[in-house]
């Protein structure tokens, strides 16, 4: 076959190594300098977004273990009742926020969440009382429920399937780090400024975080772009640009926003199996993340009352970074792997991961709670591998639903809803504060969702490949230019000339 000039609209596999390292190596010099535009506005404000929502989501943890539950007597259960209030605040804003998305340009409406949280994380280093920690988490949860399914739903709205697991990565990797910058900076927030102008050290976390998040904030305003279906030529993006942008989304058949909102489309919506699967692995999704949570229990547990601590704070805040670290390097290999040597194929590492985390899960449900930092320590650290995979999870998610932004965007959300409603309640009844780090039932729990959650993305991938057959015969798949939905193992040896990713499925 004769050479073919690069498309404008590439979304072919790289075949060399640089185009597996950085997909825009292997693109045409006008798409290449596009990317880069996209890459330096979209991808870096959205992850240094998502690093400051996670930062303010997470510092309660290290607030309360660095002085807080004993200034506000927080004891019992109510350390889980602070989580639950800022999950119900997150519950409820998440499908009116993602809905509102389709309809208000991203350049305002994310800020807008941001400045909204960032507000009220200041108003936390005030609290005096349990109740107003209970008040302010809250409304910090409404404000943060959107963000999360917004920058997914955007980053799916610009790159094809050759770029977007490794952008998911970068912008899901900004979780993971988050509560390494979190524990280091609430260890030295601790040792440098406790006491200082006669606030306690975890009052001055809160301050802290809310001077590095309200100019990122502000800054997001001018430089997130919009989808390509809403986007308008400014100072970064030109003309050319979006029609760029519209000419590679309607290569890889992703359709932009447009249609109405009617009881039948939300209808059509609940009763798609992509809808339906995607979002119950969702709701299984805290049962991979809560062991993990019980590492700094544990090592607070080591420390007791009227003997010399074993652990000191800033130790009890910086080695769970460990875990954070790992999980974050981890996820960035598999997406990195995906997208390139699996041509685009993200059920392999998916299933791979779940099937470890069966092993972890198991070997911390029968292996002796207490003990040396070398027995148990790695477990922890290595416990959230199942939970690494939503990179993947949410491109797989993007590229099956390509032709309904809507459908999109309402599954993004209604993933992430029914994620927080069972995190609402799970941490309660398997995985209390008053039985920490004694979780073992949790732990015996987290291994069998596990199990399950292989058996639900197997199904998703064997109805992806029965839908792909189907539109094979009906010749309503792309051309090969485009990215058809990666073959399962009984395809693959038909499809290997075959570029990756499909229009809809």
């Amino acid at each position: 076959m004769a050479d073919r000039a690069p498309s404008i609209a590439s979304s072919t596999p790289s075949h060399s190594w640089k185009g597996w390292l950085w997909d825009s190596t292997d693109v045409s010099k006008e798409e290449r300098k596009f990317l880069f535009k996209l890459d330096a506005t979209l991808l870096t404000f959205g992850t240094l977004g998502m690093l400051i929502k996670w930062i303010d989501t997470s510092n309660i943890t290290n607030a309360f273990v660095s002085g807080m539950k004993e200034d506000l007597n927080l004891y019992g259960n109510q350390y889980n009742y602070i989580v639950v209030s800022w999950t119900v605040g997150y519950i409820i804003g998440q499908l009116p926020s993602n809905l509102i998305l389709t309809r208000v340009p991203a350049h305002i409406w994310i800020p807008f969440q941001e400045i909204g949280w960032t507000v009220f994380t200041f108003a936390l280093a005030g609290a005096k009382s349990y109740e107003a920690i209970l008040g302010l988490r809250f409304v910090v949860g409404l404000f943060e429920a959107g963000y999360w399914p917004a920058l997914y739903y955007v980053l799916g709205s610009w790159y094809n399937k050759r770029e977007l697991g490794k952008r998911n990565g970068i912008l899901q990797s900004a979780v993971s780090i988050a509560p390494i910058f979190s524990g280091f900076l609430q260890a030295g927030i601790y040792n440098g400024l406790n006491g200082h102008a006669g606030l306690a050290g975890w009052r001055w976390l809160f301050v802290i975080n809310g001077v590095i998040s309200f100019p990122i904030a502000v800054l997001a305003y001018f430089f997130l772009p919009d989808t390509p279906g809403t986007a308008k030529p400014n100072w970064i993006f030109t003309e050319r640009d979006i029609e760029i942008a519209r000419e590679r989304m309607a290569k890889a058949g992703r359709k932009p926003e447009g249609k109405p909102y009617t009881i039948k489309t939300i209808l059509d919506f609940l009763t798609s199996w992509k809808t339906l699967l995607f979002t119950l692995i969702f709701t299984m999704q805290p049962f991979g993340s809560q062991p993990f949570t019980a590492f700094v229990f544990w090592l607070k547990a080591h420390n007791k009352k009227g003997k010399p601590p074993v652990y000191t704070v800033a130790q009890i805040n910086e080695y769970p970074t460990i875990g954070n670290a790992f999980t974050a390097v981890y996820s960035l290999t598999c997406v990195w792997i995906s997208d390139g040597p699996l041509r685009g194929r993200r059920w392999p590492v998916i299933l791979f991961s779940n099937m470890f985390a069966i092993v972890v899960f198991t070997l911390l449900a029968v292996t002796p709670v207490m003990g040396p930092f070398s027995h148990r320590a790695p477990l922890y650290i290595v416990s959230s591998i199942g939970g690494s995979m939503v990179p993947l999870t949410m491109a797989w998610m993007a590229e099956l639903i390509s032709d309904n932004a809507e459908q999109r965007a309402f599954t993004a959300a209604s993933m992430n809803t029914l994620q927080y409603t069972f995190m609402a309640w799970i941490p309660l009844v398997w995985f209390q504060q008053i039985h920490q780090p004694y979780v073992t039932p949790g732990n015996r729990a987290a291994a069998v969702v596990a199990g399950f959650n292989i058996i639900v993305f197997t199904t998703i991938a064997l109805l992806a490949h029965r839908e792909k057959l189907a539109r094979k015969r009906k010749n309503q798949l792309p051309s090969a230019s485009s990215s058809p939905e990666p073959a399962t193992p009984s395809d693959e040896g038909n499809e290997k000339n075959v570029s990756v990713g499909v229009r809809t499925l």
